[in-house]
This record gives structure tokens, C-alpha cells and sequence, in this order.
């Protein structure tokens, strides 16, 4: 009896580099995806992921840290997140690079759910207790 064959399917990438967020209700945040082989990170996120924010102090935006917020829309790599972050300070890189970048992950065990269609294998959190 031979081995039958599984396609390969995409998993969702661990974390996304953060670039901007904006101050609204809506939260828009854009992150950078990182193509280039050989672990490229493209979009596997999906409207209605939880997601959450880890936002270090040198960036500004602090108020944002550890946040968790439900993906309302995708637009490429521009989120619009559940959040209203009208109150808080601005977002900015800092001039130099520090400890861990600002991004954006999966969060929880809401997010699991395989997608027959598309292969998509969303993230797991560990005994299913979120991250």
C-alpha cells in the first residue's frame, strides 16, 4: 500500500511586524509582510481572527499594548481592528531598534478552525487556552 499524498497547506505566521497604527475608531493597523524565502510570511489572517497587540513603549502607542482585538477587515496587510484607539498617544518607530518590534499576533483558541476550501490551517494555541 502506498503513502497517499497531502498538499501542503499554509499555516498563519507566529507574529507580523507592526509599521503603523492609527488613531481612530476603528484601530487600522498596517504591518509588513516579509516575502522572501525561505520562510516568506504572507496574509493568512482571516476577518474575525483575535488577535493581540504587543506594542512596546519606545513606540508611543503603549495604551495598545497586550490589547486583543476581532480582525473587522483586510485589506492586503492593513488590518481594521475591533479597538478604538482615538485616546491614545500616537504610534512612531523609534529612530533606534531596542528589544522586540512592535507586531501583532494570533490570539486564543477562537481561531481554530481548518478551511476546506482554501487549505488554510489557522493558528492553535497551546491546549487551547489562547496564548
Amino acid at each position: 500500500m502506498a503513502n497517499q499524498y497531502l498538499p501542503g497547506v499554509n499555516t498563519i505566521p507566529n507574529s507580523l511586524v507592526i509599521t503603523a497604527i492609527t488613531q481612530a475608531m476603528p484601530m487600522v493597523v498596517t504591518t509588513t509582510l516579509v516575502n522572501t524565502a525561505p520562510n516568506p510570511r504572507v496574509n493568512t489572517y482571516s476577518l474575525y481572527m483575535n488577535v493581540k497587540l504587543y506594542v512596546p513603549q519606545t513606540y508611543g502607542m503603549y495604551q495598545a499594548n497586550g490589547l486583543v482585538g476581532t480582525i473587522t477587515g483586510i485589506s492586503g496587510n492593513v488590518f481594521t481592528l475591533s479597538l478604538d484607539s482615538s485616546q491614545f498617544d500616537a504610534f512612531s518607530i523609534p529612530s533606534s531598534q531596542v528589544g522586540s518590534p512592535a507586531s501583532l499576533s494570533p490570539f486564543g483558541s477562537r481561531n481554530l478552525q481548518y478551511d476546506n476550501s482554501t487549505s488554510d490551517v489557522p493558528f492553535q494555541s497551546l491546549n487551547n487556552i489562547g496564548n
